[in-house]
């Protein structure tokens, strides 16, 4: 007989005089790396924002502690073990093992965690959810390790009881390639919208900066061949060719003037009294909400939330095409093919001239698409709806 609620069964019942304690859900998540990343972000939203009288939660991470490992411990009290897969692979597998043997779902997040928790499931018997946060498999920005996991698993996925793809998109191109779980969602990345809100352009850059009142382009990425952080450096010398009065603000690790990759490329593009190198930043709400113009330039993503916060700070973004970026952005901003630098330059240039009065339609019903679709309370919904239907299915 299925389960309507797994945490209200019968058979997981404990009477104590007149009350009745119900038996947690466990769920063991698994992610391959937990520092500053978009799936690192929205696991670590999803657990924020879980209900803890019924989920009992524990993470498992297969390389070091990041910021987002530190803050699920220190901030939301829930357990992060390692078990780094780089240093002894085998120890790593007999204690993912260890730590998933009193789990009911595991859950995992990007290609090396799923083909892990593919096998903890069978020899466990545990349920499985995968998480997908990636559509770019091409050879030239991504390892040849993580090329073959990734095909390897769509052999693997039609054991899997659920897959996760965070946007349409990644859902298309991987069923494409021949993931095939008995169920495969769309659950998108979700945001906190209070925490995103629009403000007066340029006034906090002028403040923080002191900066002139120009044009402000704001960029926000880690330092990653997927970001393409050469095609974005490309496209403002051409912009440059157009106007001459704007600042360009890169934010994210590795994002600094230690990095001498990027500051070559800078120095190259002739771009070094425009741009600011901010590295990690806590104030990236601020930041979003005073620029004038977010701009995505990646080769390859997910569902990037950097592009759902600008959004709903009330700014206008440009992205490649690449992902769900057009999903996202679409109507809302401009849209480009990845790795075309001077296409991506006009993109910039044509947001630039929007009128006051395009500039805030665009904006405003960008921001209503993000309030509509992203927020957190709503996609954590969606998850919780999910699990109990993962355990109600009878094995196979």
């Amino acid at each position: 007989m299925l389960r309507a609620n797994y945490a209200l069964s019968t058979s997981n019942k404990f009477k104590s005089k007149d009350e009745t304690i119900q038996k947690k859900i466990k769920i063991t998540h698994i992610i391959t790396t937990i520092g500053l990343g978009g799936a690192e972000a929205m696991l670590y939203r999803l657990l924020q924002n879980m209900d803890r009288n019924v989920y009992e939660v524990e993470v498992i991470c297969l390389t070091e502690m990041g910021t987002y490992g530190k803050l699920i411990e220190q901030q939301l009290h829930i357990k992060v073990s390692i078990c780094d897969m780089r240093s002894n692979s085998i120890r790593a597998v007999l204690d993912c093992y260890r730590l998933c043997r009193g789990s009911d779902i595991i859950q995992t997040w990007m290609y090396h965690a799923n083909l892990l928790g593919y096998i903890l499931s069978i020899l466990l018997k545990k349920k499985l959810i995968w998480g997908i946060h990636h559509s770019n498999l091409n050879k030239k920005e991504n390892k040849r390790r993580t090329i073959f996991i990734a095909k390897l698993c769509a052999r693997l996925s039609k054991r899997v009881d659920a897959i996760i793809s965070c946007g349409p998109k990644v859902k298309e191109i991987h069923e494409a390639i021949g993931y095939k779980g008995k169920q495969h969602h769309v659950i998108v990345n979700g945001i906190n919208t209070d925490e995103y809100m629009p403000s007066k352009k340029r006034y906090y850059y002028m403040e923080q900066f002191g900066i002139k009142n120009q044009p402000i382009l704001l960029h926000v990425g880690r330092w990653d061949p997927l970001k393409d952080y050469e095609n974005l450096i490309a496209s403002l010398k051409w912009l440059r060719q157009l106007r001459q009065n704007f600042y360009l603000f890169l934010v994210g690790y590795e994002i600094d003037t230690f990095n001498k990759e990027l500051m070559l490329m800078i120095e190259e593009a002739q771009l070094q009294q425009v741009t600011f190198l901010l590295g990690s930043r806590e104030d990236v709400p601020q930041l979003m909400a005073a620029a004038d113009l977010f701009v995505l330039s990646s080769a390859g993503e997910g569902l990037p939330n950097v592009l759902v916060e600008a959004l709903a700070s009330g700014t206008c973004c440009v992205t490649t095409n690449v992902g769900d970026c057009e999903y996202l952005v679409g109507d809302y901003g401009e849209v480009v093919s990845a790795k075309d630098p001077k296409a991506l330059a006009m993109a910039i240039n044509k947001a630039l001239n929007y009128s006051s009065q395009q500039y805030a339609e665009r904006a405003g019903h960008g921001r209503e698409h993000a309030l509509a679709n992203f927020q957190i309370k709503q996609v954590v919904a969606q998850y919780h709806a999910l699990y109990p239907t993962i355990l109600d299915e009878k094995s196979s």
